[in-house]
Order: structure tokens, then C-alpha cells, then sequence
């Protein structure tokens, strides 16, 4: 008898599975509390489908394609590997959202111009036509809003510093973010080792991000020898350097 309810539970289950894997990917986007309008393109299945754009306020992605993971369903979440491409660029990640509303990546490997993803910092001449940012993520865990894991880092290459000079064009740089918060507390806030991978400034220091949208950088920001002085010069308005020639670092803002 038991053997017999357990052949009419699987036998159920797997017909619910299927009539759910038949079902129009425009289901899967009000599911997700999208709106279908957003999307254009839709095609396939909530099982595994393709849109061919995306518009989400000002940023718009595609083609964007999926393929759910059942097994994930068995942990309570519906998970997707996901394909993305941006103007210039791609997203790809493993993307799960559980019973309990947290969103969740891993696998996370993209990259995107800059003047794409900031164009402010663009229009301030920070970026050129090779500046992107990049991103590589073993985990991602966000809860209404709240960062609660993030394992992984961000590479901003081809920062070129808004700093006249009367010579050359100061050299472009590279900087990068790593964080390793494998689980973050109620009270803790997500952070982040700061360094430069090459250019004329040698920074070093701590992001520590305050939600929903603040951080604040602390560190220390050294000019290379090659540097040229007029960067240099700007580097005195952080205060007097120490023995090595370097400056105290801090500085605060949204994004």
C-alpha cells in the first residue's frame, strides 16, 4: 500500500513538472513580478526559453536565454542558468530564488563598458572607449534588498582620472574590489578589499557598503614614480603624506 502511494506521489509530481515545463515563457515573467510589456521576443517555455530584449528602466538587455534546473526545485528553488548580453557585453550565472523570497547567484561571470553601466562617470572623463567593468562571483545572496553573501570581485580597467595635466593624458588604470563575506549577519555590513592592479596611483583600502545604496572608501592612495606632477599636486588636497609618499584615503557617496 505504502509502495503504491509513494508510485502515486511521483507519478503526480512529475505530471505537475510537466504541465509547468509547458507552460509560455510569459508565464515565467509574472511569476517573477515582471511585466510581460518590459519584454519583447518571448519564446519557448518557462522550462527553457529566450527573450530577445529586456527594458528595465534605463537598462535593456538581450537577447537573454534560460534553462530552468530541476533538481534545485527539491532545496525549495526555482533556479535558472542564465545567458545575457548587454550593449558590448554578457552576464552569465546560475540564478535561484527561494520559498523565502532571497535571490541567489553563482557562477557569476559578466562584463560591460563603462560608459554603459555609468555614463556619468563617462561624461566626466573617467572612462575611454576601452573601459569596462567585469565581474566574477562564486556566490551572491540578496534578501529584500540586503546583501547577504558575496563572494567574489569586480574589476574597473581603463579609469582614466579626471586630472588636467599640461602634459600627456594621465594613463589609464585598473582597480579592483574583492569581497569574501560567505554570510553576512543581520548587523554586518558587506565589504570589500580595495587595490589598483596598475596605473600612475597605487591605492589600497576598504569598501564597506551601508544599504540600501551608500559607501564609503578608506585607504591609502600613493602616486607611482612615472606619475606626473599635476597628479601629485592633487593628491595634497588629501593631506600631507606620510614617510612613503602616501596620502590618507577617504571619501563617501551613493550609487
Amino acid at each position: 500500500m505504502r509502495h503504491t502511494r509513494l508510485l502515486v506521489a511521483a507519478s503526480l509530481t512529475a505530471l505537475i513538472l510537466s504541465l509547468i515545463a509547458l507552460l509560455p515563457a510569459r508565464v515565467a515573467f509574472g511569476v517573477l513580478g515582471m511585466p510581460v510589456t518590459a519584454a519583447t521576443g518571448l519564446t519557448g517555455t518557462v522550462w527553457s526559453g529566450a527573450v530577445q530584449r529586456i527594458s528595465l528602466g534605463n537598462i535593456t538587455l538581450g537577447p537573454v536565454l534560460w534553462h530552468v534546473r530541476p533538481a534545485r526545485l527539491l532545496t525549495g528553488q526555482l533556479a535558472a542558468e542564465v545567458k545575457a548580453t548587454v550593449p558590448d557585453g554578457f552576464v552569465n550565472a546560475t540564478v535561484a530564488l527561494s520559498l523565502g523570497g532571497a535571490w541567489s547567484a553563482s557562477g557569476v561571470e559578466g562584463a560591460a563598458p563603462l560608459a554603459w553601466l555609468a555614463p556619468a562617470m563617462g561624461s566626466a572623463g573617467m572612462g575611454n572607449a576601452g573601459s569596462q567593468l567585469t565581474a566574477r562571483f562564486d556566490k551572491l545572496v540578496v534578501r529584500k534588498g540586503r546583501v547577504e553573501a558575496a563572494v567574489g570581485n569586480l574589476t574597473l580597467a581603463g579609469v582614466v582620472l579626471p586630472i588636467p595635466t599640461t602634459g600627456p593624458q594621465l594613463g589609464p588604470g585598473t582597480y579592483e574590489l574583492a569581497f569574501s563575506a560567505d554570510e553576512l549577519g543581520p548587523d554586518d555590513l558587506l565589504t570589500g578589499a580595495l587595490k589598483d592592479a596598475g596605473g600612475p596611483l597605487e591605492i589600497a583600502g576598504t569598501v564597506t557598503i551601508t544599504p540600501p545604496r551608500s559607501y564609503e572608501v578608506t585607504g591609502t592612495a600613493k602616486p607611482r614614480a612615472e606619475a606626473p606632477s599635476e597628479l601629485r599636486t592633487a593628491l595634497q588636497m588629501l593631506g600631507p603624506a606620510t614617510a612613503d609618499g602616501s596620502h590618507a584615503l577617504s571619501l563617501a557617496g551613493s550609487f
